[in-house]
């Protein structure tokens, strides 16, 4: 069988697409890791291509990747070649994985960064004035923390994935996973008044905006998540909170409040679209002061003076 290595990735790339299904974003990751292979085996082992990659040479890229990146990336790197390789064997262009006995890096799992609830209240406030776009980030960031959503899924949010009468996202996550989630009446009522402005952004395209898309920028396109990062930056400025806040911290304050106001973790698994329950049981970790708290307020015995 042809073992061409400069068009193996492309090959790879593609059997994700079609066969798994896999996102733009996965995708992308994945061709990337398997070109910092290549760039490593052209520096190293010329002449050696990725299909012929031996349990040496594996060992010796990743020691040079631990050199370089953490231990998560090292981690997520190791799983995209490990798939890579089984995808080899499979194919019958290679007998064995080079990657079989190459454990994971040891990596701590690092408490996710959030935003205290006060600092949060000030951010919701949004921009003053009542432009069009000023009603736009209002409601951008109302939907952030209401819904607690990644920010690819804000700004892939249709207007047919919004129901206002009933409350309620339809969220497409990752692995193309749908879930529905609930908004509040702030929220709501924040998407309604920006509705009620979008047409204004939507002309400015001239016949070229995005009909679909919920939030637009100032040429009626869909709003990038770059966009939501440099909105948010100027309201955390506006604020003066001397924080450095970027979106995925609202979706953590989202999952650390509701946590702390007595949501079940399952259901809080439920509306951030986790397919596991260890990952959301990390934000039980930053309640930890609060459940000491609660719990010297309540105890029986915690209050009594001790002997």
């Amino acid at each position: 069988m042809e073992t061409d290595a400069a068009d193996l990735s492309q090959r790879y790339v593609e059997h994700l697409r079609v066969v798994r299904n896999a996102s733009a974003h996965s995708l992308r990751a994945v061709g990337g890791d398997l070109r910092d292979l290549a760039r490593f085996l052209a520096e190293r082992a010329p002449g050696v291509d990725l299909a012929h990659v031996d349990p040496l040479l594996a060992r010796a890229y990743v020691a040079d990747l631990a050199g370089r990146v953490g231990a998560r990336t090292v981690a997520r790197r190791l799983s995209t070649l490990r798939s890579f390789y089984r995808w080899l064997m499979r194919e019958e262009i290679r007998e064995d994985s080079p990657m079989q006995a190459i454990p994971n890096p040891r990596q701590g799992r690092p408490l996710p960064e959030t935003v205290p609830v006060d600092v949060m209240m000030r951010l919701l406030e949004g921009p003053p004035g009542t432009t069009a776009p000023a009603h736009r980030d209002r409601a951008l960031l109302e939907v952030l923390y209401a819904a607690g959503l990644r920010v690819s899924e804000l700004v892939g949010l249709d207007l047919s994935d919004v129901d206002l009468d009933q409350g309620w996202l339809r969220i497409e996550g990752k692995g193309r996973k749908v879930r529905t989630v609930p908004i509040h009446d702030r929220c709501v009522q924040a998407l309604e008044r920006w509705m009620g402005r979008r047409g204004e952004l939507l002309a400015k395209g001239k016949g070229r905006g995005d009909l679909s898309a919920v939030f637009l920028n100032q040429r009626g396109g869909r709003l990038s998540a770059r966009s939501v990062r440099r909105i948010l930056d100027r309201e955390v400025h506006r604020c003066a909170t001397g924080l450095h806040i970027h979106p995925h911290m609202v979706r953590h304050a989202f999952a650390t409040h509701i946590l702390e106001g007595g949501v079940d973790v399952r259901h809080v698994q439920e509306l951030l679209g986790h397919a596991s329950i260890s990952t959301t049981q990390i934000y039980t970790h930053l309640g930890i002061d609060r459940l000491i708290r609660v719990y010297d307020e309540s105890h029986p015995r915690a209050n009594e003076n001790g002997p």
